[in-house]
């Protein structure tokens, strides 16, 4: 009976280990969503099975979900899943609307998606807030994310660019 008891602890604890996902393998991942459909797709599923509410994560999630409409070939998921990923992203931001990271994300999936979905809104207040609080990010992954998706960002200008350098 102690084993089968030790055993059922161990699968559910690894059960709770397999549902976490870290602020950091989310950053390392985020950067390839918007150009590799299977890494979208898994850490869409990967991050919608984490139990984790941290404001960062719900972030990401919120991204991750919204990016997830560009691989969806309904019309009618393809709309839920911005919408859903739009609204937290939101969420999180109304939390902590000074944290660049944040804001980072919100502006990434407002440059790159389409016009007719009306979620431009933020582009240049985000912008100004990223270049404003670029030099006070002490995450080194949080500002290289950010110094990669400007430099080949059209968001950006040449003289941005190099402020994000």
């Amino acid at each position: 009976m102690k084993k089968l008891i030790l055993f059922l602890f161990l699968i559910v604890k690894v059960n709770l280990f397999a549902q976490t996902i870290t602020a950091d393998a989310l950053r390392r991942a985020y950067q390839q969503v918007n150009t590799d459909s299977a890494t979208c797709s898994k850490l869409y599923k990967k991050i919608n099975t984490s139990t984790d509410s941290d404001n960062i994560i719900v972030a990401y999630r919120g991204a991750v979900t919204a990016s997830m409409a560009n691989f969806s070939t309904d019309k009618k998921e393809k709309l839920n899943l911005f919408n859903t990923g739009k609204k937290l992203l939101e969420q999180s931001i109304a939390k902590d609307s000074s944290n660049i990271e944040t804001r980072f994300l919100r502006f990434t999936i407002q440059s790159s998606c389409p016009k007719a979905l009306n979620y431009n809104k933020n582009i240049k207040t985000d912008k100004a807030f990223i270049l404003k609080n670029y030099s006070a990010i002490t995450n080194i992954a949080v500002k290289r994310m950010i110094t990669s998706f400007a430099q080949q960002s059209t968001a950006f200008s040449e003289t941005e660019k190099q402020k994000l350098k």
